[in-house]
């Protein structure tokens, strides 16, 4: 609730800076586009911890297992409050994509060969951006580029096990379940360029970094006594980079 707040303080000044009145030399107030994002996760296995039951001792931790995220796509739209030639105010919102997760290594002394499988599932991720962008050169320039940064709020929905993961532990008499991914809040900074294509419609591209890591939880039970046999807790770097292409239209 806490990160869910914080990241809601700088939405909440994006909003209240509408009451300015500011625009450009030109008279817009308001910029949005839509386009195509591509997300390329950078992270890599961050290793397992597990705990006999749910509150057991713990096993040695196992570097060499880990999850990671592929990459995947998504449309996207950003909407940007013009406070003058230069400065503005944005905020990214996008169909949540949903990223396959690749298990590395093995955990359960063996048992559960994680790199056999193509995923050990999949979780749809929502999150929202809010973000500070200045622009170089003149509003009449043809094209301008610009940086920024802002702060990122994701959350992790909607995981479902992979079918293989599913009948290869049935087969052994234990089942995976109780999957947690805690929802993070993560700083971004992107560079990209507006090409204008007229007055108010115009092209845009951009890449963006996102320091975006999250903690995973996974309870392992008995399918004869539904018994907790082993808690699994492992931290997700994902820390992508995100491309994106779109067109947009000034007001």
């Amino acid at each position: 609730m806490k990160k869910f707040t914080k990241a809601l303080i700088p939405a909440a000044l994006f909003a209240a800076s509408f009451a300015t009145h500011a625009e450009t030399s030109e008279g817009n107030v308001l910029a949005v586009s839509a386009g195509w994002a591509h997300i390329m996760p950078q992270g890599t296995k961050q290793g397992v911890s597990t705990q006999l039951g749910s509150t057991g001792p713990y096993l040695p931790f196992t570097p060499s297992a880990g999850f990671e995220l592929k990459d995947s796509d998504t449309a996207e739209f950003k909407f940007d409050y013009l406070v003058d030639d230069n400065v503005s105010l944005g905020l990214i919102v996008g169909v949540p994509p949903t990223f396959d997760i690749k298990g590395k290594g093995q955990l359960l002394g063996g048992a559960l060969n994680l790199d056999k499988f193509s995923k050990v599932g999949d979780v749809k991720v929502y999150s929202p951006v809010v973000t500070g962008k200045y622009t170089f050169g003149a509003v009449n320039n043809r094209l301008r580029p610009y940086v920024g940064a802002g702060l990122m709020y994701a959350h992790f929905s909607n995981f479902k096990l992979d079918s293989a993961v599913v009948s290869d532990t049935a087969s052994k008499g234990f089942s995976i379940r109780n999957v947690k991914i805690d929802d993070a809040v993560a700083p971004v900074a992107f560079i990209g360029a507006d090409y204008n294509i007229t007055k108010n419609w115009f092209a845009t591209a951009s890449v963006s970094y996102v320091h975006l890591s999250t903690h995973a939880k996974l309870d392992v039970t008995s399918n004869a006594t539904g018994a907790t046999l082993v808690t699994g807790r492992s931290k997700i770097e994902i820390n992508p980079i995100v491309t994106y292409l779109g067109v947009g239209y000034r007001f």
